[in-house]
């Protein structure tokens, strides 16, 4: 590199340094420079840690509060073994209710052979739960999974927000339904054993659509015996803890909306009040940072801690799928936080007047100069002169590029991850690329 291009680019980063002190250090009338900065280190932990709790408040809000949301996120767990594998149990137990194997054993077996009862009822109960199985990994299943957690969130959240005109409910409790699963199941093992049930026992048609109490006597009606008044139902909620679920729900609405004020208030304030702004930029980020990574360990704590809770197998597998799926959902934006916060870091040192970031500068700008080419031996490189020209262009593509990857390609932490920091870099790179003194092109001698 010649000695001119040296001291062209000593004397850009001075003016940088001398621009970015002035931006840097905005007086503030009527605030001591010590009371200023211990205030603005209050305001930064505030507002590292109003980013948390909204980020949390959001995707809580998002996710159990929001229809389309709880369904996207739950659906695939249809074909998730651990959620099958619990409700097959489940669903065995309800069909044994009906099929009463024990008797059927008795009535079948001669006098002297009345000590296979026990065996011959295991044995119905392992083919019964071999046919559920087989159902649970039917596309049936995977559509009745999908409609059956539509409608419960939907009545769920109506119940919830106070809006019981629309929806029915028991005395205000919301449940499951699981009887069109055992009227299935009930179907599959009249076909594959018709003297389990009986001979001429006609298994009711019974759809998402009928009322609870009117398949449970339909049922009923048809095996010729009654059924326990909770049987094919999972209770999510009661009524003697309605109200308290509404007035919790009523002030999270109001809770969230007031986070993201207050943490937008907070970010505003803390960056108005600073001595050194850049530098405060770079502080709140990296604060978020571990203030998200903190929050991320917490939680894994917070979820093995209230498996430990489950003491069945099944039902502990069950939720530990539902739990990670809902949780993943909260994984991803604060993985998004941590990159956009890495990134913003990053560019605000790299555009700051400290020494390594100058020197930074001035190497990159010589590696340009070198790999561009100069107009003449003082002159700007060609690639400056062309990206100042072109510069809406520049910034406008690389945010299309990057919303187009993060649509498209981008399916994982690190891949999240590098998509923000290299868009943002590039961006970074556009605007200091502009902000330079313009130039022209200089005939070529």
């Amino acid at each position: 590199m010649s000695d001119g291009s040296v001291a062209t680019d000593s004397a850009d980063a001075d003016k940088g340094n001398a621009a970015n002190a002035r931006a840097d250090s905005l007086p503030v009338p009527g605030v001591g420079h010590r009371w200023r900065r211990a205030l603005v280190i209050i305001l930064a932990i505030l507002t590292c840690t109003s980013i948390l709790t909204s980020t949390i408040g959001v995707w809580a809000h998002r996710t159990l509060l929001n229809t389309d949301s709880w369904v996207n996120a739950v659906g695939p767990l249809a074909s998730d073994p651990q959620i099958t594998n619990a409700l097959a149990v489940q669903l065995t137990d309800e069909l044994m209710q009906v099929i009463n194997a024990d008797q059927v054993a008795q009535n079948a077996l001669p006098a002297q052979a009345k000590f296979l009862a026990a065996p011959l009822t295991e044995g119905v109960q392992q083919f019964v739960q071999k046919i559920v199985e087989d159902l649970l990994n039917t596309q049936q299943f995977a559509t009745f999974w999908v409609d059956a957690n539509r409608r419960l969130h939907t009545a769920a959240v109506k119940v919830l927000r106070g809006d019981t005109t629309r929806v029915s409910t028991s005395n205000g409790t919301v449940q499951i339904d699981l009887l069109p699963l055992i009227t299935d199941a009930l179907n599959v093992v009249q076909q594959k054993a018709p003297g389990l049930l009986g001979d001429g026992t006609k298994i009711p048609d019974i759809t998402s659509g009928t009322p609870i109490d009117q398949a449970r006597s339909e049922l009923s009606a048809a095996i010729g015996r009654p059924l326990p008044d909770n049987f094919g139902t999972v209770t999510v909620f009661q009524s003697n803890k309605l109200k308290a679920a509404q007035d919790a729900v009523a002030m999270f609405d109001r809770l969230v909306i007031a986070m993201l004020v207050l943490t937008v208030l907070l970010l505003i304030a803390t960056i108005a009040l600073a001595l050194n702004r850049r530098r405060i930029v770079i502080g709140l980020a990296v604060g978020m940072i571990v203030a998200l990574v903190i929050a991320s360990a917490i939680i894994s704590s917070i979820k093995t801690q209230a498996l430990d809770l489950i003491s069945s197998p099944d039902a502990r597998g069950a939720a530990d799928a539902t739990i990670s799926t809902l949780v993943s959902r909260l994984q991803i934006m604060t993985n998004g936080l941590v990159a956009v916060g890495v990134a913003v870091a990053l560019i605000a040192f790299l555009t700051g007047p400290s020494r390594p970031a100058v020197a930074i500068r001035t190497w990159a700008s010589r590696v340009t100069r070198f790999l561009a080419g100069k107009i003449d031996h003082d002159g700007p490189p060609a690639s400056m002169i062309w990206i100042q020209r072109n510069v809406n262009v520049l910034r406008w593509g690389g945010l299309l590029v990057g919303l187009g990857l993060l649509l498209f390609v981008v399916s994982g932490w690190w891949s999240l991850f590098f998509t923000v920091l290299v868009v943002g870099l590039y961006e970074a790179a556009i605007s200091y690329a502009a902000a330079r003194e313009p130039v022209s092109a200089a005939p070529v001698s």
